[in-house]
C-alpha cells in the first residue's frame, strides 16, 4: 500500500511538470511561486501531502527523461535536462554568477542559430559547454517522458518501477482469481497477511478494554483464533465446507490456507466454488465480529450462512463458464448452494 501511495504521489509530480489543470496552476501560484519545483526546500510549514511530494523528487528524477527541443520550457539551471540532472545540482550556484545570469533563464537563452552558445569564462562553464554538445537541439517542443523517450507516465508503470519485487506466494491465485468478489478478496488478503486489526492488537494499543473474543468463547481474539479456532467461526466454516461437499473438521488457520491452495487450484466449478466460499466466509465472519464489537448488534449464525450462500450463488450464476460446467457430477453442489429451484 505504501508503494502504491508513492506511485500516486509520483502522478502528482508528473502533473505538476506536464499538466495545466486548475490544481497545477494553484500549486505553481501559491506553493512554487517564482521558484523551481526541483529546488524547493522540503522543510517548513507544508501540508503532509505536499511534503511527501517534495520528498519523492529524487525518486522521480531516477525515472524522468527530459528531452530538449527549442528549450523554451525547461529552466536552464534547475530542470534535470542535463544528462538527467540539473546544472545547479551538479555545479552549484556559483556557475550562475560566473555566467552573468539571474537564475531564471530558460534553456533557449544559451541556444543561438540552432547551436549551443554557452559562455565559457570559467572552468565549470567550459565543462558544461563540452558536455552539452551531445544533447541535440531541434525545433520541436520540450518534452518529458517516463523511463524512456516516447513513454508517458502511468500509475501502474510507476508502481512497477519503484516497488521491491517479492517472491510469489502460493495463495495469490486463490485470492485474486478472475471470479472473485472484490471486497471479499480484499479482506481475505488482509487476513492471510495477518493485517486485520483483531482485538489482541487493539488491546495493546489501548483502543479496547479487553482482548476477549467478540463471540464470547472466553479466548483472546487473534487471526488464528478467529479463523477458525473460535467455536462460532469453526462451526460456520464447517457448515460452508459441507455445502462444498467437503466433510472434515476445520484446520488451524495456516493449515487451512495451505489446504485451500492445493484444493482450490484451477478454474473448474468445484475449485471456483471453494475459492468464493472461503473468501465469503472470512468476510462475513469479520463483518459479524465488527458488528458485535462496535455496534452491539449481531446476526444469528444461520443468517450469516445464508448471506454466504446467497452471495456465492449469485456470483456463480453470473459466470457463464462456471455454470456450463454444472453437470450431473456437480448437481449436488448447485443444489447445496440454492442455485437450482
Amino acid at each position: 500500500m505504501k508503494t502504491w501511495n508513492q506511485a500516486l504521489l509520483l502522478k502528482q509530480i508528473w502533473n505538476l511538470l506536464t499538466d495545466h489543470s486548475l490544481w497545477v496552476q494553484w500549486c505553481k501560484k501559491y506553493l512554487i511561486r517564482k521558484h523551481s519545483f526541483w529546488n524547493l526546500p522540503s522543510a517548513g510549514y507544508h501540508s503532509w501531502s505536499w511534503r511527501q511530494i517534495l520528498l519523492l523528487r529524487n525518486v522521480a528524477l531516477q525515472h524522468l527523461v527530459y528531452v530538449c527541443g527549442k528549450g523554451d520550457s525547461f529552466s536552464l539551471w534547475y530542470d534535470p535536462w542535463f544528462h538527467g540532472n540539473s546544472i545547479h545540482a551538479l555545479y552549484g550556484h556559483r556557475v550562475i554568477y560566473d555566467a552573468g545570469m539571474q537564475g531564471t533563464e530558460l534553456v533557449q537563452s544559451v541556444i543561438a542559430n540552432g547551436q549551443w552558445n554557452w559562455p565559457v569564462n570559467s572552468p565549470q562553464l567550459l565543462d558544461i559547454h563540452q558536455r552539452v554538445q551531445d544533447i541535440p537541439i531541434s525545433s520541436a517542443m520540450d518534452q518529458i517522458f517516463w523511463e524512456r523517450q516516447g513513454k508517458l507516465f502511468s500509475s501502474k508503470a510507476a508502481w512497477s518501477s519503484i516497488r521491491v519485487p517479492a517472491p510469489a506466494v502460493g495463495w495469490a491465485r486463490m485470492v485474486w482469481h478472475h471470479t472473485r468478489i472484490p471486497k471479499q478478496a480484499f479482506y481475505l488478503w488482509l487476513s492471510i497477511l495477518g493485517a486485520l486489526k483483531t482485538r489482541d492488537k487493539l488491546f495493546l494499543l489501548g483502543i479496547v478494554p479487553s482482548a476477549c473474543c467478540s463471540f464470547n468463547c472466553g479466548e483472546d481474539e487473534s487471526i488464528a483464533h478467529l479463523f477458525f479456532a473460535c467455536p462460532f467461526s469453526q462451526s460456520t466454516w464447517k457448515a460452508v465446507l459441507g455445502m462444498c461437499n467437503i466433510y472434515r473438521q476445520p484446520l488451524p488457520w495456516q493449515q487451512e490456507i495451505q489446504w485451500m491452495e492445493g484444493h482450490a487450484r484451477g478454474k473448474k466449478f468445484p475449485q471456483t466454488l471453494r475459492k468464493l466460499a472461503f473468501g465469503a466466509t472470512v468476510y462475513h465472519i469479520w463483518m459479524e465480529r465488527n458488528r458485535r464489537s462496535f455496534k452491539n448488534r449481531f446476526l444469528p449464525q444461520g443468517k450469516i450462512i445464508q448471506k454466504i450462500q446467497g452471495e456465492v450463488a449469485a456470483k456463480l450464476l453470473s459466470i457463464e463458464p462456471a455454470m456450463a460446467q454444472i453437470d450431473e457430477n456437480h448437481h449436488s453442489l448447485g443444489c447445496n448452494w440454492g442455485m437450482f429451484g
